[in-house]
């Protein structure tokens, strides 16, 4: 375990200021790096993430990590200085029940099960669970996102989701509460560049937004950037993001539920 180096490295110091100069940024702390691999991770992770947010590096893009309720919103808000009108995701870490929460009515033939959501693993899928007129920091006209993840990532959000089960109803949800992590790409909101997607950025990003704990990952994808995004309708799939390996699921959508 180590703590964050105070020294930008020279190829990122031109871009310092994206952070740095924001009126708002909270004083600097220090952060815990850890790799999520470490025997202490996912404790470090487990001590954290009910009273803070916190920094994943995945294989291909950093994201920030907050309690599932507006409590955790709120951190994830004022970690990225969020712009209005913006909503939340969560990373799904048990499968069954995030698909549990959707209005399987709603939902396209094919995809109304944890089984056939399983290949899509990799992307955010965007679902109906509630009225389309409400409206929260996690759930726009009705739907919820959440990306499907994989390998040890999925083992850390499935022991993280524990520690939300069985709490009281939390406004955000509008009646029974979601488990999944609320999750983020680590970067100012609305940021030109886009998607924090090394660990130098992310140990940068952490310093000057007050971040206290970073998992680094050292698996990296060929393709970098945020997950692409599929929404899921009641006979219909559509692209509303994209992203990594987008044309390999693209293939795994049934020709008849196609929008593109």
């Amino acid at each position: 375990m180590q703590a964050t180096r105070t020294t930008v490295p020279a190829t990122y110091r031109s871009i310092a200021h994206r952070f740095a100069t924001v009126a708002t940024a909270p004083a600097p702390r220090r952060t815990v790096e850890i790799d999520i691999h470490h025997p202490d991770a996912f404790a470090l992770a487990a001590d954290r993430i009910r009273t803070e947010a916190i920094l994943v590096q995945f294989p291909a893009v950093v994201v920030l990590l907050a309690a599932p309720t507006a409590e955790g919103a709120a951190r994830l808000d004022a970690a990225k200085v969020r712009l209005p009108g913006k909503t939340y995701g969560t990373l799904v870490g048990n499968l069954d029940r995030f698909v549990a929460q959707a209005d399987t009515e709603r939902l396209p033939e094919g995809f109304r099960t944890a089984a056939d959501f399983a290949k899509m693993t990799g992307t955010f899928a965007r679902i109906p669970v509630r009225d389309v007129r409400f409206e929260s920091p996690v759930i726009r006209s009705g739907t919820h996102q959440g990306v499907l993840v994989d390998g040890i990532h999925r083992k850390l959000v499935i022991l993280l989701e524990t520690q939300f089960i069985g709490e009281a109803p939390d406004p955000i949800w509008d009646g029974d509460n979601y488990t999944g992590l609320l999750c983020t790409s680590a970067n100012l909101s609305g940021h030109p560049d886009g998607s924090i997607v090394t660990v130098e950025l992310a140990r940068l990003f952490a310093r000057e937004r007050g971040i206290g704990l970073l998992l680094t990952c050292s698996e990296r994808s060929s393709e970098l950037g945020s997950y692409p995004i599929f929404g899921y309708e009641r006979d219909a799939v559509r692209i509303h993001r994209e992203g990594p390996f987008l044309e390999t699921f693209k293939q795994r959508i049934p020709e008849a539920l196609r929008t593109w």
